[in-house]
């Protein structure tokens, strides 16, 4: 994320949320309406682009003020770190949960099942999705551990006896590069409508694999 100017945007003033105070012993639930915040200044595009975020803003999002966040985030980038865990956890839980319930297709409909379950959290979370590729410093092992889905879900086809043009990592790279980039080019900055074509895509990238 960028540095942390503390001036809030004008557009982020009418979004303040009055707040009852917690009771004594009640800083977890503090921290964790910081986060909800902060994930829901992430989630708003009109918000985020004007100007960088700003630790006053989630703050006046929170209800609360600023200097109780370093109470529980001593930076911006340590809330940041914090919100991009919780993205990349829920995340891996759509991928996990489809994968699961794809158990008994065959390699190629396990693919393609974590595919579209990868691009139903990019279309249900549009503005999250962009930044929590943007800034791989701050994802912590987040993308890795969702590279290794597709890792996986790639090496079954080369264990059913297929044979790839690549090595499964590289195929794996390959393949989440091409559902990445088409979901991206899906919606294009600033567009409020999905091309369907998306899952389309998928579908047909997917079979190219099986038919290879």
């Amino acid at each position: 994320m960028p540095s942390d100017p503390e001036t809030p945007s004008p557009a982020a003033a009418p979004s303040a949320r009055p707040r009852s105070r917690n009771v004594r012993g009640e800083g977890e639930k503090l921290r964790s309406e910081i986060l909800d915040a902060m994930l829901r200044l992430m989630a708003d595009e009109a918000r985020m682009q004007p100007v960088p975020l700003s630790l006053r803003e989630v703050a006046r999002e929170a209800g609360i003020t600023a200097p109780a966040i370093y109470r529980h985030f001593p930076d911006k980038e340590s809330l940041s770190r914090a919100a991009f865990a919780q993205l990349f956890g829920l995340l891996l839980e759509t991928l996990d949960q489809a994968d699961t319930e794809a158990a008994a297709l065959p390699p190629a409909g396990r693919l393609a099942a974590l595919a579209h379950a990868y691009c139903r959290f990019a279309q249900e979370n549009t503005a999250s999705f962009r930044i929590m590729f943007s800034a791989a410093d701050l994802g912590g092992s987040g993308p890795e551990e969702v590279g290794q889905r597709w890792n996986v879900a790639v090496a079954r086809l080369a264990e059913t006896g297929l044979r790839l043009a690549q090595t499964p990592e590289a195929a794996a790279i390959s393949v989440w590069s091409s559902v990445h980039g088409r979901i991206l080019l899906g919606r294009p900055l600033g567009g409020n409508e999905w091309d369907d074509d998306v899952h389309a895509f998928i579908d047909a990238l997917t079979r190219s694999l099986a038919t290879v």
